[in-house]
């Protein structure tokens, strides 16, 4: 028998067409339809890993996953196979071959999300892929969102039913910034609690329209996610990129219809 392999990918997908990243028993998910169409390839069950598991409605352009085969495929097999044997809304951008120690989610330092928000022109091709508000004030978002910088204690932000064992996450980098018709949050740290990266885009997303609400360094001091704004919709907020000190992986990439603007 041959010598198992382990592979990582980048994946991009489009999350309104799923039920979330985690496999489910008779839905659709991310998860299950790239297990599907590896499994296929080798001719033996495929179970992936990923760096984060994605909630319903929510798209990456920079997932990363992982697996293990003993099947006998070269990476242009892989990616040509698993692209012909998902739908349009998955597609594998790269592959490679890496140690067999690697994870996608222990293996990682940081994870970088984009929200995107669109506050003028509102076009309705694009209203599974942002979020439509009215318009926004970003220098004021930005300046708020500059209070949440360093390690610190996000229970304000964090989504109930949430399991991790602790609220603390080191946030690196929060920007927010126009971008033509769209207002753009792009946000990165350690990692992330449930809702976190959607909490935060609402409650700078209220600074942006101007309504009175807490700032963002007095949430973070209640430690009260009652006290903060309702969720942001899952359908602007994008996985981007993750990064790893000891793999040379390509980077991630913003949304496409972005690039255009």
């Amino acid at each position: 028998m041959a010598e198992s392999v382990r592979y990582a990918a980048g994946i991009s997908y489009q999350g309104s067409a799923f039920k979330g990243w985690q496999r489910q028993t008779g839905l659709p998910t991310v998860q299950g339809e790239i297990e599907a169409a590896l499994s296929r390839i080798a001719n033996h069950p495929i179970t992936i890993q990923a760096a984060g598991r994605t909630d319903a409605g929510v798209h990456a352009s920079g997932q990363v996953i992982a697996f293990s085969s003993n099947a006998a495929r070269d990476l242009h097999t892989w990616q040509r196979g698993g692209n012909g044997l998902t739908s349009d809304e998955i597609h594998i951008d790269w592959i490679c071959v890496t140690p067999a120690e690697f994870h996608p989610r222990y293996s990682a330092v940081s994870r970088r999300y984009l929200y995107v928000f669109q506050d003028r022109q509102h076009d309705p091709f694009l209203a599974h892929a942002v979020w439509q508000t009215a318009e926004l004030n970003p220098d004021q978002m930005h300046r708020q969102a500059q209070a949440l910088l360093g390690e610190h204690d996000f229970s304000s932000f964090r989504g109930a039913g949430c399991q991790s064992l602790t609220p603390m996450r080191r946030l690196n980098h929060c920007r927010v910034y126009r971008h033509g018709a769209f207002v753009l949050l792009d946000i990165e740290a350690n990692a992330f609690l449930l809702h976190m990266v959607r909490n935060i885009a609402a409650a700078l997303a209220a600074h942006g329209r101007g309504q009175v609400t807490l700032d963002a360094a007095a949430l973070l001091r209640a430690r009260d996610r009652t006290l903060a704004p309702a969720t942001a919709p899952a359908k602007g907020l994008y996985l981007t990129h993750v990064h790893y000190p000891e793999a040379d992986f390509p980077a991630g990439k913003i949304p496409a219809f972005l690039t255009h603007s």
